[in-house]
């Protein structure tokens, strides 16, 4: 095996580390697979069935409230909340029976994020599936900047379905298996590309929806990007439905089997995904 994979004594280097850190990711004390609920805050005096108190925003640039009694057992920024508060995209809430709480943004809207240590799909995690690294699944590819202001309709996984219309700043083109192929991009913040992209695996190997790569967005205005897809992983609505994630643009098929990266996750019996709360 080449370098790109193993150190001179046969051990796994980046990749192997890389791993590791993806599983802290999804089943670490704070894993992304213990995520019970992603409710949207559109309405005055919202309430939800996963936490107590009643929710009010005025937009992402406007205001949000929460109000609750001090039986309730809410606590937000370190203070139980007795009446009503003023909430940030900073803030940190903690409820009852462990949960934990945070805001988040999508279409200009306030989200409550709701996260349970004790959820089926946290601790009944038990693996990511994944082919062994090889690096003949490692290319350079070219990036070219699209139009400015560039967006892409795609649907989001919530319940029901939702239509997004997400910035894509560029492409990436790209030679594999002695054809030539382009992927579009999403921007999600920062310097970090997303791209979301099925293959002949999808919907038998790998999940029907797709998988991902995370790749940096280059500093200059056309350069290139090593693309790793031993690092495809699986999107995170697999590990919990109250992600609600993007589906691939149809241009972002790859008409080949992209043996590489992560294939699925791998839970104990009764610890489905469809048990946590996606609807918005």
């Amino acid at each position: 095996m080449s370098s790109e994979c193993f150190d001179d004594d046969g051990e796994l280097t980046g990749y192997d580390g890389w791993r590791r850190s993806r599983w802290e990711e999804m089943a670490g004390p704070d894993g992304k697979a213990g995520r019970i609920a992603y409710r949207l805050i559109t309405e005055p005096g919202q309430e939800f069935p996963e936490v107590p108190g009643r929710w009010t925003s005025t937009g992402f640039s406007g205001s949000l409230t929460l109000t609750a009694a001090r039986t309730d057992g809410v606590w937000a920024d370190g203070h139980a909340v007795d009446g009503t508060v003023e909430l940030t995209d900073a803030s940190r809430l903690s409820f009852p029976d462990g949960l934990r709480g945070t805001i988040e943004e999508l279409q200009g809207a306030h989200v409550l994020v709701v996260w349970d240590p004790a959820a089926p799909t946290l601790v009944g995690l038990r693996g990511i599936e994944a082919w062994q690294c090889d690096p003949a699944w490692i290319v350079e590819a070219e990036y070219r900047p699209a139009d400015a202001g560039r967006r892409l309709e795609v649907t989001r996984l919530t319940s029901p379905s939702t239509q997004d219309a997400l910035p894509a700043p560029g492409d990436f083109v790209f030679d594999l298996r002695g054809e030539r192929h382009t992927l579009r991009a999403f921007g999600v913040g920062g310097d970090v590309l997303l791209v979301t992209f099925t293959d002949g695996t999808s919907g038998t190997d790998t999940p029907a929806m797709g998988r991902w790569l995370i790749l940096p967005q280059p500093k200059d205005a056309k350069g290139t990007v090593r693309i790793d897809f031993n690092r495809a992983v699986v999107p995170h609505h697999m590990f919990s439905a109250a992600f609600p994630c993007p589906m691939p643009p149809r241009e972002n098929h790859l008409p080949l089997r992209v043996e590489a990266g992560e294939r699925t996750p791998v839970f104990e019996e009764n610890a489905a995904v469809g048990t946590t709360t996606s609807a918005v």
